[in-house]
């Protein structure tokens, strides 16, 4: 019997030895997927139109700012759609120039520069970074200086290869500039701040009245808007826009697109008469720092009356409601018609009101 149980327990001990262990099958493990990044997207601050974070280099650079010719001979200018926002100043004679102010799209040329005017300090310095123009009056000259932007001319740029005579035009509208080359030269500038409200719910539509042409009638031109629609560079379909006219001609820019704009403001402003020019008499200033007045606000194809309030020379201007709150442009690019009271006309036309007979 002892013989036996030893046996037995042999044989219990080697068959434990010898079964397999049970296997038990791991579970199979999903991968965790990672959430998909939320996009950033940039705002342009002087337009309010949005960017995908690293597609548009121009949001980090500064602004580039010019006198522009507006005469006949000065037509076509160059890249005024690319322009964020586009100032209409009186100059003499009865004839304007333009102080566009390029950021968010940098055209690679601009033109033709002409010479500073009384007004430009006040418009550019809020703007910062560069102003392109070709000579002038030294106190005009010198009140640029004074912003601290970095002065840009013939002489300044000597050597930088900016500035080009174009052949085709003669002088003195023939000067041209190399905005994209000039801005990478001054990286250091800092870019402009938003200082204007943009909204797709501009406060014209949600608040003013539909109209169908916008007219203002200087002392020797007419500048002429109408409602239609336009691609923009920003957008993938058509949307409402206001079209240039130029003493009731088509403004066209340099390849023959007709110039638009999104938001035109019209400004009342009273103007300094009292620096006289032996050769072209009074030079008027339009006296915005420290002042304000009645704006025409035009967005989308409708119109809304407001105020606009300008502080110090570096201060931007405001445009807001009658209650104070601030004004809802639409987004996009801005042109601003300062007119000079009284000696300038603005008409505004509405749709005719059609009467139903029974």
């Amino acid at each position: 019997m002892k013989i036996s149980s030893l046996f037995l327990l042999s044989a219990l001990v080697l068959t434990g030895c010898s079964a397999s262990p049970e296997v038990i099958p791991s579970a199979t493990q999903t991968p965790t997927e990672e959430p998909a990044p939320e996009p950033v997207y940039l705002t342009a601050p002087l337009t309010g139109v949005q960017y995908l974070e690293g597609t548009n280099q121009f949001l980090a650079l500064p602004a580039v700012s010019a006198k522009i010719d507006n005469t006949y001979a000065g037509r076509p200018q160059l890249s005024l759609n690319d322009a964020d926002i586009v100032y209409v100043t009186r100059v003499e004679g009865g004839m304007t120039r333009l102080v566009p102010v390029w950021h968010s799209r940098m055209p690679e040329n601009i033109g033709p520069v002409r010479s500073v005017r009384p007004v430009d300090a006040s418009i550019i310095d809020q703007y910062g970074g560069v102003f392109v123009y070709s000579g002038g009056q030294s106190p005009f000259k010198n009140a640029a200086r004074d912003t601290g932007l970095v002065m840009s001319d013939e002489d300044t740029e000597n050597g930088n290869d900016t500035y080009f005579r174009e052949p085709s035009r003669s002088a003195p509208w023939n000067l041209f500039f190399r905005a994209q080359k000039l801005q990478s030269i001054h990286v250091e500038q800092p870019a402009p701040t938003q200082s204007l409200v943009f909204d797709a719910s501009p406060s014209a539509v949600e608040l003013g009245e539909a109209v169908t042409e916008i007219d203002v009638k200087y002392t020797s031109l007419r500048s002429t808007w109408k409602p239609g629609t336009a691609a923009l560079p920003w957008t993938a379909t058509s949307e409402p826009v206001w079209l240039r006219w130029m003493d009731k001609t088509e403004h066209l820019q340099e390849g023959g697109q007709q110039v638009i704009a999104k938001n035109v403001i019209v400004m009342e402003v009273e103007h300094d008469l009292s620096f006289i020019d032996p050769k072209y008499g009074a030079i008027p200033k339009a006296k915005i720092n420290d002042n304000t007045g009645v704006a025409h606000i035009f967005s989308d194809g409708f119109y809304l009356k407001a105020v606009w309030t300008k502080a110090g020379n570096d201060q931007p201007i405001l445009y807001t409601l009658t209650t104070g709150e601030p004004v809802k442009l639409a987004i996009g690019n801005t042109w601003v018609e300062m007119m000079d009271l009284p000696r300038s006309k603005l008409t505004i036309t509405k749709p005719e009101v059609v009467e139903e007979t029974e």
